[in-house]
């Protein structure tokens, strides 16, 4: 008799080993129905996202976060469910690693890295190009110095100022190549395009007038006044 009921007991017990969920995913699910809740109404009690409540209990772990944050869901949610914690929480780094180790066996692509090769006829090909973009840009830029109206600079002196004597040094700096003039009168420039002149002052207001030409007879004009009181 006492051998009877051992026996029926064992059977009892394989039978409900057998007849309950075996994953992460359906404990979870069969305490969710026993609790006769919805994904939806989950997600709004336990504030956590219904696609990371779907993937658990799908047992889709590549839609879930990193671990630290998918047990911390789990936990919440097996709180949630009055489902054992710490058993779920093992039994799902168990599925996870066990998952791990079967993608570890997938075959994986290897990117070829792209070598670049420069070849000598490549490198004297750049360095033609290189060399043809400089004269073409020294081309440009002198032509276009060439045919604008040259810089003018006047240092000294200063526009609208007295001054109480008879004479003042007008100082100042152009382009190279280019003539200069001090009311009409030609002055010498270095081979750096400065000038300075001595001009001779009327009492009363005195136009300087400082013009540049080039070449191409393209003119910069400057008029500085001065008023000479002495």
């Amino acid at each position: 008799m006492r051998r009877l009921c051992f026996n029926e007991k064992v059977k009892e017990f394989a039978k409900r080993q057998l007849s309950s969920p075996k994953t992460l995913g359906e404990r979870l699910k069969a305490y969710r129905k026993r609790n006769r809740l919805t994904l939806e109404q989950a997600e709004e009690e336990t504030k956590i996202r219904l696609k990371y409540l779907a993937a658990l209990e799908k047992g889709d772990y590549s839609q879930l976060p990193e671990d630290v944050y998918t047990i911390g869901f789990l936990s919440k949610y097996a709180d949630f469910l009055g489902a054992p914690k710490d058993e779920l929480i093992l039994l799902y780094r168990q599925e996870r690693r066990t998952a791990g180790d079967m993608g570890s066996f997938s075959p994986k692509i290897k990117l070829e890295e792209k070598k670049i090769y420069l070849s000598p006829r490549t490198i004297i090909l750049g360095l033609v190009i290189l060399f043809v973009a400089a004269l073409l840009g020294y081309i440009f830029y002198s032509v276009r110095n060439f045919t604008s109206p040259p810089n003018l600079a006047i240092s000294s002196p200063v526009a609208d100022q007295v001054i109480r004597q008879d004479q003042v040094e007008v100082v100042g700096k152009t382009d190279e190549g280019v003539t200069v003039e001090i009311n009409d009168q030609t002055i010498l420039i270095d081979e750096k395009g400065n000038f300075h002149e001595t001009v001779k002052l009327q009492p009363g207001l005195n136009n300087i007038e400082i013009r540049a030409t080039n070449r191409l007879k393209k003119e910069t004009v400057k008029v500085i006044k001065i008023l000479a009181e002495f």
